[in-house]
Parts: C-alpha cells; structure tokens; sequence
C-alpha cells in the first residue's frame, strides 16, 4: 500500500487544494505497486521536523513588512503584490493555515520515493504520488507540473479520480512526480549544472524503473510542457504527449491566418514580453543571488511567488491553497534550485519536438503566450488534437500560465 496514515480524518475545515471530502483508504487502494519491476519505490510519508515548523514561525513572525509606497498601495498587481496583500497574507499563515492539515492531505495519497540514476549527477531521490492501476491494459502517463508549482496541482485530478474509478476500473496509471529540484524532488547536487535535459532524463528513467519503459504517455504545462516534448523528440518510451503551454519562440507565422481572438492574445502574448519577463530574466542570469536572497525569509518567498499566482490565474486561487504551495517550497528548500529551467530559455521555450509520435495541445485563452491554430498545424504535423477552451476549470492552481 502507498498510504501510511489511514485513520486520518480528510474532512476538511477549508477547501485547500481537495474541493469537498475524499476518502482516504479509497485513495490508498491504489498504492498497490506493479509486480516485477526494475526500480525499487518505497512508500514515503511527509512530516516536517517540528524543530522546522518552529523556526518557520519564529522567521515569519519576525519578517518585516516594508513602508508604503505609491507602487505597493497599487491593488491590480499592476507594480506587483501589494501591500495589503502581503499583510493579510502574513497574518492568516501565521495565525490561521495549520501546515500539518496539509501533510495529512498529502499523505492520504499513495506517495513514493525511488532512487533514479542520472548519468551526470549520479542517484537522485525522486518523488511521486501515484494511482497505480490493476489493469493490465492500463495506459501510463505522467504528469508533470512547472514552476512556482509542484505536484499539489494535481491533487484535485487525483480526488476525481479516486472518486471516479476503483483500481480495477482505473484506465491508466497515473505518476504524478515532484520535478528533480522542486518540492520533495529537491536535492539535484550542487557541482554541476542541472538542466532540462538532466530533468528529462530523469522523468524517463523513473518510467522504466516503474515498469512503463515500453510505453508511456507524457503530460505537462509550463516547465511540465517542456519536459513533455523532450521526452517525445529523446526517448523511445515516451509514445505520446499532451501540453497546455506552446511557447512561440521567435516562430513568426502567417497572421492572415489568425482569428480576431487569436490576434489578442499575440498582442497580450508582446505586451507581457514588454512588461512581465522581469522575473524570468533575473532568474535566468542571477539565478544565485534570487536563490539565496528567497531563502532568507517566508514573507519573500511568499511575494515572490505569491505575485505569480496571483497573476497568472485565471481566477484568484484561495489564500491557503497559495500558502501550502509556498509552504512546500520553504520546508524543502527548493526555490534556489527549481529555478534551473529558466538558464536556458531558448530549451524552455523551444518547439523542436518528435514530428512523427502524436501530440495533442489544449488552447487556454488564459494563457500570456499561445501558439495559434494554422501556426500549430504548420509547426507540428503531428499534431493530432488541438483542443480550445473557454477557460480553465476552477480545479486547481492553475499554475502553468506562463512561459
């Protein structure tokens, strides 16, 4: 079994990152691991060191807010978080959000840890929440998350799930994992450069330790997106992928072809280029000094982050579910070492991708950057789905709006 703690009470006082109540035994039904398999997952369970919780509060308590300014007085993030905002925010993680509330939410879920070997950076421990299936034509897909998420963003796919199917109903196993350097995946070293071609290998490898080498699908938004269309241009395993983020990255099409709402977007797509990147360019070329200055303090790493979100989704996310996210992110140490992705931009944002296995791209009007329709047949002939939405579903985060 995948689940170690199930007499918890998932009944919840607010809706977190679970809309309504699962049950848990039903949830660790499907922590039954594959017989006969390469790798050697072990069940995991997440308990933050009290010691930690404390020096987190002790941190928190004693952070500083700054002076009013005539930009941070500025609610429509338009200079980016407020004030106010940081204050409210501040008050309620230290008064009100209960951290262990959401351990036991994490570890209702079967979760693992698994040693994978990379070939520059030696054995990583990996983790990953996963519905394992029972049966033998389930498809395997893993999901990944992007940056400043973590695998929390799938929590309200899995409780559908779990609700939806038993284990011998289950059409796929599900493999949801914290990306190398994120959350519970944080430790990637320090004495070489980690890269998106690094992560890839290591999603790969964690497939073939699960069984699934001879066929998987891929499946991802933002950094998540990425990492998709490496592992289907690298590796044989990785027979399909779906994204929900295309970056354009200088692919300059026929904009007679466009639609008037498409036209929109690519000017909302140069507006942000224009006014949104500051971020991403300071994590590309200072990535140390963003590091070590976000790990000084929650209340920063929670502005930091916090902004994004906030601007990012399509509808304001709950404050505690923004708290919880930020709450993985300090307890693990992860900021300085997720930002890896952004080193180089050209790979983050690129379209070079398998031309011949099949991929499918969800179209959010949400999105900063969206590749059009007559542009993604023409970049992609194997595009087989292109999919547009009205908006997105109000299931979780909605993190990967963003390149």
């Amino acid at each position: 079994m995948g689940c170690v703690n199930d007499t918890v009470d998932h009944t919840l006082k607010r809706p977190y990152f679970f809309p309504g109540t699962a049950t848990v035994p039903m949830a660790c039904d499907f922590g039954n691991i594959p017989r006969n398999i390469p790798g050697k997952p072990q069940v995991f369970s997440l308990h933050v060191p009290d010691q930690d919780v404390a020096d987190f509060r002790a941190l928190l308590k004693l952070s500083k807010i700054g002076p009013r300014t005539w930009w941070n007085e500025h609610m429509d993030g338009s200079f980016g978080v407020s004030r106010h905002w940081l204050i409210k925010a501040k008050d309620i993680w230290l008064n009100d959000f209960d951290w262990r509330q959401q351990e036991a939410n994490i570890n209702s879920f079967p979760n693992f840890k698994i040693a994978v070997n990379n070939p520059e950076h030696g054995q990583l421990s990996v983790h990953f929440v996963a519905l394992f299936s029972a049966r033998p034509d389930a498809v395997p897909i893993i999901f990944m998350h992007g940056w400043p998420g973590s695998f929390l963003e799938f929590f309200p796919m899995l409780n559908i799930m779990t609700k939806k199917y038993t284990p011998e109903s289950l059409p796929y196993h599900v493999i949801v994992p914290s990306l190398p350097g994120y959350g519970l995946s944080a430790d990637i070293g320090h004495e070489k450069e980690f890269t998106l071609d690094s992560a890839a290998q290591v999603m790969n490898q964690l497939m073939i330790d699960l069984g699934f080498g001879k066929g998987y699908v891929a499946q991802g938004g933002d950094v998540g997106s990425t990492l998709s269309l490496i592992l289907l241009r690298k590796y044989k395993g990785c027979k399909a992928a779906h994204v929900n983020f295309l970056a354009l990255n200088g692919y300059e099409g026929d904009v007679d072809l466009l639609t008037s709402q498409e036209l929109d977007h690519l000017k909302r797509a140069q507006a942000w280029q224009a006014t949104g990147m500051a971020y991403l360019l300071e994590q590309c070329t200072r990535p140390a000094t963003i590091g070590l200055a976000l790990s000084s303090s929650p209340l920063a790493l929670l502005a930091w982050i916090g902004e994004k979100i906030l601007e990012w989704a399509d509808e304001q996310p709950p404050l505690d579910a923004i708290l919880a996210n930020v709450s993985l992110y300090w307890f693990t140490s992860s900021f300085p070492r997720s930002i890896y992705p952004y080193r180089n931009i050209a790979s983050f944002n690129a379209l070079d991708t398998s031309k011949e296995k099949p991929l499918g791209y969800s179209y959010f009007p949400g999105e900063l950057m969206l590749l059009p329709k007559a542009w993604a047949d023409d970049a992609f002939r194997n595009m087989v789905q292109y999919s547009v939405h009205e908006k997105v579903r109000a299931t979780n985060l909605r993190l990967p709006r963003k390149p």
